[in-house]
């Protein structure tokens, strides 16, 4: 069942992107930016052809205090963030922030923010840098918002915070659907004409 397994937004996004938009992704699961930046993330984007829309999104790992080999702190997340998007600028490249998704985590019914400072980190390099901020935090936030903890565990593997691993929340096939459709919609009214063209109407 689809529905069951994990899932992710950006694969369920696919089908709904033009014919001539290739995607690509270069980071793997559960990397924070430190992970990133080490892993050859510049010699990556130097192989971008110019013209490549980069989504950078960080944050939900790098929060991780308790895990030193994932943990960020905001000015790491900061500094990091500037020195990608200077030298993709210089290659041509062009830099989309994407703030992490909002958790599925309540407390006595009420959605609780688990993502502290740090996307509004991420918005405040965008709009220092004057680049794109595609905001999936607030998107997702108001959605699990609208609900109950038993009706959101529905788009969710689990919310059972004792099987949960180092507090991850894996959308399933339902979810993925739901939130690429959010995404969809957003990004055809998104100011940033470039990526308005991404999407099928």
């Amino acid at each position: 069942n689809d529905s069951v397994g994990a899932a992710g937004w950006v694969q369920a996004l696919e089908p709904s992107l033009k014919k001539n938009v290739k995607l690509a992704n270069d980071a793997a699961l559960g990397m924070n930016i430190r992970a990133f930046i080490k892993a050859d993330a510049f010699k990556q984007i130097k192989k971008k052809p110019n013209g490549t829309i980069l989504f950078i999104q960080f944050g939900t790992n790098d929060l991780k205090e308790h895990n030193l080999d994932q943990y960020s702190s905001l000015d790491t997340l900061t500094s990091m963030l500037m020195d990608i998007i200077d030298y993709a600028e210089k290659k041509k490249v062009k830099v989309v922030l994407c703030t992490p998704m909002a958790h599925p985590y309540y407390y006595d019914g009420e959605l609780i923010d688990r993502l502290g400072a740090y996307p509004e980190a991420i918005r405040r390099v965008g709009e220092f840098k004057n680049i794109p901020v595609f905001d999936l935090e607030r998107l997702t936030h108001d959605w699990l918002a609208s609900m109950t903890e038993e009706e959101a565990a529905e788009y969710f593997v689990t919310l059972d915070k004792t099987q949960l691993v180092e507090g991850e929340y894996q959308l399933n096939g339902m979810g993925a659907a739901v939130v690429a459709e959010m995404v969809k919609q957003s990004l055809l009214k998104h100011p940033y004409k470039k990526l308005r063209k991404l999407v099928k109407k």
